[in-house]
């Protein structure tokens, strides 16, 4: 009985034993595959082109002097409405005169644009205008001589189920 004892005691350190050793190289290799901050080493990155620079909003609008219009017809980009099925522009549709200086506010929480078209099937989108990305809080402002007499269909270009539509008499 007493060399059983033995031979289990034997058995468990060297269990024991092998379990700190598969414990160690595990610790080393889990180490070593972590990743590091700043350290991007992987056969499948690939690198980015640089972005385009893009026009913000408030340089489309400071493009446009809005002291030179008595006129002004205002559109809100309506809140939530980056949410499909709920209302986009209003309000919509919208009429100005032909001397006005139309400029959509962007109430809601996300980027948007008001550019002409029906949507990005449109061969003939941004042709007549493009305010181009208008960030939460912000305006841009498209004389409507520019666009010209006449229904004009726009949409948002980051959101092109949000639809609305400009009369210019």
């Amino acid at each position: 009985m007493v060399e059983a004892d033995k031979t289990d005691k034997r058995a468990f350190l060297t269990l024991m034993g092998m379990a700190v050793i598969v414990g160690i190289i595990a610790y080393y290799l889990f180490t070593a595959a972590t990743p590091k901050a700043g350290v991007v080493d992987s056969i499948y990155r690939q690198e980015l082109p640089p972005p385009a620079p893009v026009a913000s909003a408030t340089d489309a609008a400071e493009a446009v002097d809005e002291s030179a219009y008595a006129n002004k017809v205002e559109v809100q980009i309506l809140k939530g409405s980056s949410t499909q099925g709920n209302p986009a522009y209003g309000p919509d549709p919208a009429s100005a005169s032909s001397d006005a200086l139309v400029t959509w506010v962007n109430d809601d929480t996300v980027p948007h644009t008001a550019t002409s078209g029906t949507g990005p099937e449109d061969p003939e989108t941004g042709k007549l205008f493009d305010t181009s990305i208008i960030m939460p809080a912000a305006k841009a402002s498209v004389p409507a001589e520019k666009m010209g007499p006449g229904e004009h269909s726009y949409h948002c270009t980051v959101h092109p189920f949000m639809k609305g539509t400009i009369t210019i008499t």
